[in-house]
């Protein structure tokens, strides 16, 4: 089944939006000059869970709070949020944060970098795009998702909320991911195939048959191992 994923909130062409970026690690220096160079979004703080907040208080030279504390520095309705810019925990932790900022009544940001060819409008809230991913007609992208840079997303493709895909994927059109999966660097995965949730297709997978739920799948030879990808979230 086609996600109906939300629309994406965008700044509109020439106006700038404030945002709280959801990270203070290598990521968020990665996505922090795409959103610099390459958006109108304007990062007026970070925030990021207790334990990971800078003895400075400060992450490039902007306020860095914790996310326990959101409210009180910036409420609900001041400013929209965007990440966090992670795949941890079969990206968990991503989907926990996303779903407590909504609790909480924040709206979130998205960013869709202008060297991408996206030909499709089912495209979700909260999304981050980088460059030169094609998304063909009708394509569906879920609430909550990260696609780097360099992928092909085929003809009536889903991809469920919170999923990653890293780099150079190849997904084949009228396939359908399922929510929270991770697709690693190079995975390929052939026409009309169902990825179940939460699976984890590690660097060059190749998939030619579907997977259910929590499959983990490596290497070309699509090898499908014996176990949940639960027993390997702490590595994700």
């Amino acid at each position: 089944m086609m996600p109906t994923p939300a629309p994406a909130t965008l700044a509109p062409t020439g106006t700038a939006q404030d945002v709280v970026l959801f990270g203070t690690g290598m990521v968020a220096d990665v996505i922090s000059v795409y959103l610099e160079k390459y958006s109108n979004l304007t990062i007026k703080a970070y925030t990021v869970d207790r334990e990971y907040v800078p003895g400075s208080g400060e992450f490039r030279g902007k306020p860095a709070v914790p996310w326990d504390e959101i409210e009180t520095h910036f409420p609900p309705g001041s400013l929209p949020l965007l990440g966090p810019l992670t795949y941890k925990g079969l990206n968990s932790v991503r989907r926990d944060r996303y779903l407590e900022g909504k609790q909480k009544g924040y709206a979130f940001a998205s960013f869709i970098h202008p060297d991408s060819h996206i030909d499709t409008d089912l495209i979700g809230e909260h999304v981050i795009i980088l460059e030169r991913n094609i998304i063909q007609p009708f394509a569906a992208v879920g609430n909550n998702v990260i696609i780097w840079s360099g992928n092909h997303i085929g003809h009536h493709v889903s991809v469920g909320d919170h999923c990653f895909i890293a780099s150079q994927v190849g997904i084949a059109g009228a396939t359908s991911i399922g929510p929270e999966c991770y697709l690693g660097g190079q995975a390929g995965i052939v026409h009309g195939i169902t990825i179940g949730a939460r699976c984890a297709l590690l660097n060059a997978a190749v998939i030619k048959a579907n997977l259910p739920d929590e499959s983990v799948a490596v290497g070309h030879a699509a090898e499908i191992k014996p176990f949940k990808s639960k027993r390997i979230a702490h590595l994700l």
